[in-house]
C-alpha cells in the first residue's frame, strides 16, 4: 500500500510538472507573439522616403535595377538610399543619366556624375528660372518636386521645396 502511495504521489508530482510546463510553453508562445508585433507594425510603417521604393544598388548606371519614380512618361527617375542618404537619378529614355541629387534631411545637393553642364537650382542655391521657360513635374514626394524648366535649348533643373 505503501508503494501505491508513493506512485500515486509520484505520478501526480509529474502530472503537475507537465501541467506548469504546458502553461509556461503557452505563457513563453504568447510572450514571443507579442514581440513579433512590433516587428511587422515598424516593417509596414512608412520610413524617411514615405513609403517609395528606394534601391540600394545601381546609382549611375544607364538602367539600373531600380523601380521607375518618374511622374512625366518622358524621363526616367530611380531613387537610391544609402548610410540614410537618399539619391534620386535622372535618365532620358534611352538610358543616359543627366544629373544626380542628393539629399540627407532636406539639405540638397548635386552629385558630379551625368551631364557636366547640367544647371541645377538647389534650395539653399537658386538660379534665375530661363525667360519663357516650359515647367515640366519630373518628380513629386512630400519633402520636394524635382523640375525640368526648358527654352529652346537652355534647361535648367530644379528642386523645389514647398
Amino acid at each position: 500500500m505503501l508503494m501505491g502511495l508513493t506512485v500515486a504521489s509520484f505520478m501526480m508530482r509529474i502530472a503537475s510538472n507537465l501541467e506548469v510546463s504546458v502553461k509556461s510553453f503557452r505563457i513563453h508562445a504568447f510572450a514571443g507573439a507579442l514581440m513579433l508585433v512590433p516587428l511587422s507594425v515598424f516593417g509596414l510603417a512608412p520610413g524617411d522616403d514615405h513609403g517609395v521604393k528606394m534601391a540600394a544598388r545601381g546609382l549611375g548606371q544607364s538602367i539600373p535595377l531600380a523601380e521607375n519614380l518618374s511622374v512625366d512618361p518622358g524621363w526616367l527617375v530611380y531613387g537610391f538610399e544609402r548610410d540614410g542618404m537618399d539619391y534620386f537619378q535622372v535618365n532620358d529614355l534611352a538610358g543616359r543619366v543627366h544629373i544626380v541629387i542628393g539629399n540627407a534631411a532636406g539639405t540638397f545637393w548635386v552629385l558630379p556624375a551625368g551631364d557636366p553642364s547640367a544647371k541645377v537650382s538647389l534650395p539653399e542655391q537658386r538660379l534665375r528660372v530661363p525667360a519663357k521657360a516650359a515647367r515640366t513635374v519630373v518628380y513629386r514626394a512630400p519633402a520636394f518636386t524635382l523640375v525640368r524648366y526648358a527654352s529652346g535649348a537652355d534647361v535648367q533643373w530644379a528642386v523645389e521645396v514647398p
